[in-house]
């Protein structure tokens, strides 16, 4: 906030980026590098005339690729139209690998209201590199998660492949079935069946890893619970995606943006678990573009607060702000107050639970995602909804409410470039053998079913 809200001046920190330059790299066909050291780039960002730029602000996309291996070099910003960005690769994945960095937004202007016009999303380097394991080189184990490692605020994770089918194909209900679903993880990347999430190999990771869950591990943890999301339509599908993949309910084609329902293990009907969901793109909730100003509805607080009046309240709180801030508030001052409001809002209710003597629920909070391919410079672009993140996150820590974090924005990322695993906004929708908004024949869906299990190891590991 503080660097958004400072002034111009002299005419290098007037001057538009339209460049950047690499030291020790540009020039380089296949640059070298040893797998398992973190090696950090500085770079420079150039006016059009490659005179230096002396103010920061802008907003660079950043990839590593390669054929088994999908992450997102961290990028710091100076401040003074320097930054630079953090490569890694696991020895086990050397080889070949493309960086790509784009400029999306120039200084601070993808958290304008209305910043489409203002989109540069440029491709400025392509970059081929070759990382190769050399000896001595030892790295701390990568463990599975336990419940402590969720008190990370951000993560900076990769996908891995550690399996593929190459004759793959979609079946007549839009699913990819490409390895068996009893196809085991390999440690220290995962834990359990990794054909469940039907990734074709593609695994999630990040300072820990994650367990995935089957149906009675699931059900060992959930049933007698009571679990309530607030937040927005993403929520919608990752509820639809547990139900239908891991609680054994594919019956169920889908579920609506508000609802309170009680769910039965189908081994096992005395087993139950309540699923509360409250949309918070609008208090009303056929209509959007209003996330945490909803709570400015009388009505909308009442029927929040009455889930939280009850004689038993919910085990754990699923929360994110959502895209419609994005669209909503006027600037990230804005959002900041509506952040403050709705962290206010939610102690002041489980303040009121702890008046009764019950223990509030555990909030676990799911940052928003990186949206893809088109909406990348819409309203709620990746560069406005990682600070809205961060905000939100903030004011809800500042409150005392959070008790573990899951960064869906991370684990989004890598895959936001195009539509492939997304319709722009929605990384969870569905599967089926339909055209989808990128022109293909079905879409991956993947991504959310990964999000599914990172939530049970957040609501289930101790």
């Amino acid at each position: 906030m503080k660097n958004w809200l400072a002034t111009g001046g002299s005419p290098c920190r007037e001057a538009k980026t339209v460049e950047i330059s690499l030291p020790g790299v540009d020039g380089i066909d296949t640059v070298e590098l040893a797998a398992g050291e973190i090696h950090e780039f500085k770079f420079q960002a150039l006016d059009e005339s490659k005179n230096a730029v002396c103010i920061g602000g802008d907003y660079f996309e950043t990839d590593l690729s390669g054929e088994n291996w999908k992450s997102r070099p961290p990028v710091k910003d100076f401040g003074n139209g320097t930054y630079s960005m953090s490569l890694q690769v696991h020895p086990e994945f050397a080889g070949e690998f493309n960086l790509t960095v784009i400029l999306l937004f120039r200084h601070y202007q993808g958290l304008k209201l209305s910043p489409a016009r203002l989109g540069v999303d440029q491709k400025l380097r392509d970059l081929k590199i070759r990382f190769v394991k050399k000896i001595n080189i030892t790295l701390p184990e990568l463990r599975t998660c336990k419940r402590s490692d969720f008190n990370r605020d951000a993560w900076s994770g990769r996908w891995t492949r550690l399996g593929k089918n190459d004759s793959c194909q979609i079946s007549n209900d839009g699913r990819y079935r490409c390895l068996p679903v009893d196809f085991p993880c390999r440690k220290p990347w995962c834990d359990g069946a990794l054909g469940a999430i039907e990734s074709n190999g593609w695994v999630y990771s990040s300072h820990c890893s994650f367990k995935m869950f089957s149906g009675d591990s699931a059900w060992d943890c959930l049933k007698n619970k009571w679990i309530f999301f607030w937040g927005d339509s993403n929520h919608v599908d990752s509820i639809r995606n547990m139900l239908n993949f891991v609680l054994g309910h594919p019956e169920i084609p889908a579920v609506p943006r508000r609802f309170d329902m009680k769910f039965s293990n189908p081994k096992n009907e005395s087993e139950t678990v309540r699923i509360t969901s409250i949309f918070n793109g609008h208090w009303n909730d056929t209509q959007n573009y209003q996330g945490l100003d909803s709570l400015k509805d009388q009505g909308f607080r009442e029927l929040l607060k009455k889930y939280f009046s009850e004689d038993h309240v919910p085990d754990a709180m699923v929360v994110n702000s959502g895209l419609h801030d994005g669209i909503h508030w006027t600037s990230p001052r804005a959002f900041e107050k509506g952040a403050e409001t709705a962290a206010a809002f939610w102690k002041g209710v489980f303040d009121g639970v702890k008046s009764r003597g019950l223990q509030p629920p555990e909030v676990v909070f799911r940052n928003t995602v990186a949206t893809g391919g088109y909406a990348r410079t819409l309203p709620f672009n990746p560069s406005k909804m990682e600070a809205f993140n961060g905000v939100f996150l903030e004011k809800m820590r500042e409150a005392g409410l959070v008790t573990s974090v899951v960064d869906n924005f991370d684990m989004t990322y890598p895959w936001h470039y195009d539509n492939r695993c997304n319709d722009g906004v929605h990384y969870g929708r569905a599967p089926a053998k339909m055209v989808w908004r990128d022109g293909e024949i079905g879409h991956q869906y993947f991504v959310d079913l990964m999000l599914v299990h990172v939530l049970l190891n957040a609501l289930c590991v101790r």
